[in-house]
């Protein structure tokens, strides 16, 4: 999760994940519905009961041109809404998109992180040398990046 300006040092080591890793990687991207089903089962939520905070989700998605692309053509995100402790956690079945609000970044960064783990990467995303780097930099995190070169590699990849 990006929570402050993005530094010179951090773009370039985005650029060289990307350089180093894209072409040998593939779509695994997962849907809004297993998105929304790996969440549930993994944290201790609320269904949330707010128009409101819907709204607020449904506008991210439609406002932002890469997260609206993800949409399948014709549709509108459809919102799962959820609370997490006091956190806020909204998933686009329809997108895949996800959104969270908590004052606490610590705790949000750490959903956050793991739902964009899980929900992988479309062949759009790994043209994308800031979505390829953020998603190698998060498994590298969470000390997953060496399976994820591992698999990478036994599927005869470099």
């Amino acid at each position: 999760m990006i929570t402050a300006l993005v530094s010179k040092e951090k773009m370039d080591k985005w650029k060289c994940y990307f350089e180093q890793y894209a072409s040998s990687m593939r779509p695994n991207r997962k849907t809004g519905r297993e998105i929304d089903e790996y969440f549930r089962a993994k944290y201790p939520y609320q269904v949330l009961d707010s128009g409101e905070f819907c709204a607020v989700v449904e506008e991210n998605v439609m406002a932002n041109e890469y997260f609206r692309e993800k949409l399948p053509p014709g549709m509108r995100p459809q919102i799962k809404a959820y609370t997490v402790g006091n956190m806020y956690v909204g998933i686009d079945i329809e997108s895949g998109e996800f959104h969270i609000e908590c004052e606490e970044i610590e705790k949000a960064a750490s959903i956050f992180d793991d739902l964009f783990l899980y929900r992988g990467l479309d062949e759009n995303d790994l043209n994308n040398f800031v979505m390829v780097g953020q998603f190698l930099e998060i498994a590298e995190e969470n000390n997953s990046i060496d399976i994820f070169i591992k698999n990478e590699r036994k599927r005869g990849r470099k």
